[in-house]
């Protein structure tokens, strides 16, 4: 609930600062998505919340698994992986194996899917931010265009 209030406190933020247009971002183009993006994925959460059964005996604490202190451990080391070589690999590498290291490793999806999603979401990624808003990205070892 605080969450969506905060994503709401965004949009509120933004709109007064002035949204611009798609193709002319304003200052507040980016708190009004964010912020969007923020109460909409709390909305969900809370939809789900009150929607679910707790089964007798579940455990309600933040680590559901033993182990799962370990999963959040990889996802921050892979973090500091994408951020230690960024700027040298760049962009898309760094992006498309952080994405497979995340998909394969951690969300334990078969490769075929893991390739896929990781290079349809790089190279989308990139395209939205280099070529549409266009966002100076490193380009280290592959370079497009």
């Amino acid at each position: 609930m605080i969450w969506l209030g905060v994503g709401l406190a965004f949009c509120a933020g933004g709109v007064l600062l002035g949204f611009g247009r798609w193709a002319a971002p304003g200052p507040g183009f980016f708190p009004v998505i964010i912020g969007a993006a923020l109460s909409g994925l709390s909305a969900v959460l809370i939809l789900a919340h009150f929607g679910m059964k707790k089964a007798d005996g579940e455990k309600n604490g933040f680590w559901r698994e033993k182990k799962s202190w370990k999963r959040v451990g990889a996802a921050f080391l892979a973090l500091l992986f994408y951020l230690i070589f960024l700027n040298d690999l760049g962009y898309l590498l760094t992006t498309l194996l952080f994405m497979v290291f995340l998909l394969r490793f951690l969300g334990q999806k078969g490769w075929g899917l893991s390739l896929l999603v990781a290079i349809l979401s790089s190279f989308s990624s990139y395209w939205i931010f280099h070529r549409w808003l266009e966002v100076a990205l490193p380009p280290g070892i592959i370079r497009i265009g």
